[in-house]
């Protein structure tokens, strides 16, 4: 099997890494961190090898980290320290993929999620556990569809943006870059770049900073 390291030591990296063990596609030689006090201890059974400034031992990887800011600046530096560095997708073989459905490197596709065809994710996104993506659904690089949530056929999620727990996305909706959907909110209108908004109908509360956190 082809050999891959893991970026993150968090529970999203739990969920990756068991992942991968049921695609039985590839070999996790260990785990790269920023977290100097985990290092020379073992997570999931694999050690942690050093920090992810000096990561070795495989010229291809997965970034387990949730949060999708932190997320975009751990691949920015890997692929500035090694441009030739490939990233592995990940994707649960409970999980269901319709047809002419397009994932983009580094994503991670979760137990129970559903996309459906035609779809188009982006590059190290997150689509959680039984979340529903339906038909003709584009979704931004670096975006995360959250657990529970829905978003309808021929919508449009930004990149950086976050669909939270059991929000509920009607058809043919546009959401902007870098936008947060509280949890349990229904989007029936178009959402702007850089906003949170939630309720139902989710309305917008505040603008959000651009690498403002959501966990």
């Amino acid at each position: 099997m082809e050999k891959i390291i893991i970026f993150g030591a968090s529970g999203h990296a739990g969920v990756v890494i068991d992942i991968i063990e049921k695609q039985e596609k590839y070999d996790i030689l260990g785990i790269f961190v920023d977290t100097p006090e985990m290092q020379g201890i073992k997570y999931m059974g694999y050690p942690i090898l050093g920090r992810i400034d000096n990561f070795y031992g495989s010229n291809k990887g997965i970034v387990a980290i949730g949060d999708n800011f932190s997320r975009q600046l751990i691949v920015n530096k890997i692929k500035e320290m090694k441009k030739d560095f490939q990233f592995a997708t990940a994707i649960h073989p409970g999980a269901i993929i319709g047809k002419n459905v397009n994932l983009g490197e580094g994503t991670v596709i979760v137990a129970g999620s559903v996309i459906n065809a035609n779809s188009i994710i982006g590059k190290h996104c997150i689509i959680n556990t039984q979340s529903s993506v339906d038909h003709d659904v584009t979704i931004g690089d670096f975006s995360t569809v959250a657990p529970g949530s829905q978003i309808g056929g021929k919508s449009n999620i930004g990149t950086l943006s976050t669909i939270s727990m059991g929000a509920n996305v009607i058809q043919k909706i546009n959401i902007g870059n870098g936008s947060l959907i509280g949890a349990g909110s229904t989007v029936i209108r178009n959402i702007p770049d850089g906003v949170l908004a939630f309720g139902t109908p989710a309305k917008v509360i505040r603008q959000r900073e651009p690498n403002e956190k959501y966990m």
